[in-house]
């Protein structure tokens, strides 16, 4: 299974975000976290199947307004968005099938 890089966002793109039609997956972690790191390969793994969803992620320190927006307190944090809402947020640790499940129920 090949991975897919995650489009690097920040607080400048909020607006983007939130004018986005369709679903976004979002993972906000920071360099020091290792569940970020191990939840980044799992979202990098799994975002090649679903070609309709846009996978981003973003730094949990450099960005303090997207994080206070989705109301993550700490990293890592997996925000699942659709037409500019915040449907579901993952706080922990969370398998590549659970995700999976969660894509598509978004999706419908």
């Amino acid at each position: 299974m090949s991975k897919q890089k995650l489009q690097q966002i920040g607080d400048d793109q909020i607006g983007a975000l939130l004018s986005r039609s369709g679903v976004t997956v979002v993972l906000m972690s920071s360099p020091w976290d290792g569940n970020g790191v191990i939840m980044r390969t799992i979202v990098e793994n799994i975002a090649a199947r679903f070609k309709m969803v846009n996978f981003a992620t973003a730094d949990y320190e450099s960005s303090p307004r997207l994080a206070k927006l989705f109301n993550l307190l700490s990293p890592p944090g997996l925000l699942f968005v659709k037409d500019g809402e915040l449907i579901h947020r993952i706080t922990k640790p969370t398998s590549a099938g659970k995700i999976s499940e969660l894509i598509h129920a978004a999706a419908q």
